[in-house]
C-alpha cells in the first residue's frame, strides 16, 4: 500500500501566502538556539492479512507510539502507547464467523459496509482504519506529553491534521516528510520544490475544509541537485498565530541542525530528524519480533 501516488482528489490544496506576497527562497540564519526541552512524538504500524473468510480478509494489525522528551541533551521516553487488533468486514460475515473472531482476544473493528465485496478494497480499507488507529495512538502520547510538560515544543512527524485537541498550543510543530498533497501552484511550487540546502521558503497558510488555519513552509535539508527533486525537502506545520512567521527562521535553523547524520540506512534518512529516528527505532526495538 505504500509508495502509492495520491487520489486526484487529495493531490492538490488551497494556500495563500502570509509572510510577504509571493513565495520565496530564504537562507536559514546560522544563529542557533535550540529549545532545552522538546519532545518528539511518531508512531509505527504493522499489519498483514492473517486470513479469509470466504472472499472476505481477515486483517491482523498492531500500532504504537511514543514520545521522546530531550532535556540536557539527553532522549528519554516520558510515554507510550501500543495496541494489536483485527480488522474484517464485519457486515459480510455470518454471527458465527464474527463470535469466532472476537473469540481471540484482540479488539475486532469493522472495515465498514459495502454493497458489493471486493477484497482489495476491503484491505486498503482496513490499511486506512489501521492508519487512524495509528494516529489517535500517538495523539494519546501526545496528550499525555503535554499534561507533564504544557510550555515545551512537541514535534510530531507528519502534518497537524488529526491533532486538533492541541491546536491551542502555540509550541507544535508538525514535520511532513511526504509531499502528496500540494498546496502551492506555479512559479510558487517551484520555488519551493527546487530550494536549496539550507533555505526555507516564506510562510503561507494553507487551507482545508472543516480545519483551523495552518501556517505552514518548506526547509531543505541536503541538497537535491543531481538526485530527485524532493530529495531532502520537509514542510513544516505550526498552528497559525501571531508568532509563526516571526519564528520561522529560528525555527527552521533548530529543525536543520537536527538531520540525520549522512549515515542513515532508511530509505527516507534524506528526511529524518535524528530525534523522530530514535523514537522510531525505540519503538521498533520494544516491539520486537511478531507472528
Amino acid at each position: 500500500m505504500t509508495g502509492m501516488p495520491p487520489s486526484p482528489e487529495s493531490a492538490f490544496g488551497e494556500a495563500s501566502p502570509v509572510e510577504g506576497d509571493v513565495i520565496c527562497a530564504l537562507p536559514i540564519s546560522d544563529a542557533l538556539e535550540v529549545p532545552e526541552t522538546v519532545g518528539f512524538c511518531d508512531g509505527i504500524q504493522r499489519f498483514t492479512v492473517e486470513g479469509w473468510i470466504g472472499v472476505c480478509p481477515v486483517v491482523r494489525a498492531s500500532v504504537s507510539a511514543a514520545v521522546l522528551v530531550r532535556q540536557e541533551r539527553s532522549l528519554h521516553p516520558v510515554a507510550s502507547e501500543s495496541h494489536e487488533f483485527l480488522v474484517a468486514p464485519l457486515d459480510a460475515l455470518d454471527p458465527a464467523a464474527v463470535e469466532t473472531l472476537r473469540s481471540t482476544g484482540f479488539p475486532l473493528y469493522d472495515v465498514g459496509a459495502s454493497d458489493r465485496r471486493h477484497p482489495t478494497v476491503d484491505v486498503r480499507r482496513a490499511v486506512q482504519l489501521v492508519r487512524q488507529r495509528r494516529l489517535a495512538c500517538e495523539v494519546e502520547v501526545a496528550l499525555r506529553f503535554r499534561d507533564r510538560f504544557p510550555d515545551a515544543w512537541l514535534v510530531v512527524d507528519g502534518g497537524l491534521r488529526g491533532y486538533e485537541q492541541l491546536r491551542g498550543q502555540s509550541r507544535l510543530l508538525g514535520v511532513i516528510k511526504s509531499h502528496e498533497t500540494q498546496y502551492l501552484a506555479g512559479r510558487d511550487l517551484e520555488v519551493a520544490l527546487t530550494l536549496p540546502a539550507g533555505h526555507r521558503t516564506s510562510v503561507f497558510e494553507r487551507r482545508a475544509a472543516a480545519e483551523t488555519a495552518v501556517h505552514s513552509w518548506y526547509v531543505r535539508l541536503w541538497e537535491w541537485e543531481g538526485r530527485e527533486l524532493l530529495y531532502g525537502l520537509l514542510r513544516l506545520e505550526r498552528p497559525a498565530g501571531k508568532d509563526v512567521v516571526r519564528e520561522a527562521g529560528a525555527v527552521s535553523q533548530w529543525i536543520f541542525a537536527e538531520r540525520v547524520p549522512l549515515s542513515g540506512d532508511n530509505r527516507r534518512w534524506d528526511r529524518f530528524l535524528y530525534p523522530v529516528y530514535q523514537v522510531e527505532s525505540y519503538l521498533r526495538a520494544r516491539a520486537g519480533g511478531w507472528s
